[in-house]
């Protein structure tokens, strides 16, 4: 049931976006159910949200140059080579063990676990609600 809730709100999210031409609009209303598919998923308490969200906004920002400046090795739309792509998951997996003990602190070892999952099923369920909303 909650599965089906959590598609129904990524749908809307989706098609209320679309009707906005701002790249912006739609980014900031993608996070806003992040946000809320992940404290639902973790049910953080009101202490434990208020640890986490800076950290895991650290964490996401340090992720996003990341990502950004690989990029940026890729301007002329040549894919990067296996070397290039095995040192992006490297410096993806060294960012995440330098904030795991910041994560541990703010919520523990259990829902940090259950983190590492709940980001992976909010990623899957943006895309299917983004292939459906496609579809029609």
């Amino acid at each position: 049931m909650k599965t089906l809730i959590n598609i129904l709100l990524l749908s809307l999210a989706l098609s209320a976006t679309a009707q906005q031409p701002q790249d912006k609009g739609r980014h900031e209303r993608v996070e806003s159910f992040r946000i809320a598919y992940i404290t639902e998923h973790l049910k953080l308490t009101p202490e434990e949200a208020q640890r986490f969200w800076p950290v895991y906004n650290a964490y996401r920002a340090d992720m996003k140059t990341l990502r950004q400046n690989f990029k940026a090795d890729d301007k002329d739309g040549t894919p990067l080579t296996a070397d290039q792509q095995l040192e992006f998951e490297q410096k993806k997996l060294d960012l995440k063990k330098r904030f795991k003990p910041q994560f541990e602190q703010a919520i523990g070892k259990e829902k940090l676990n259950l983190l590492m999952q709940v980001e992976e099923d909010f990623k899957r369920e943006l895309m299917k609600a983004m292939q459906e909303r496609r579809g029609r």
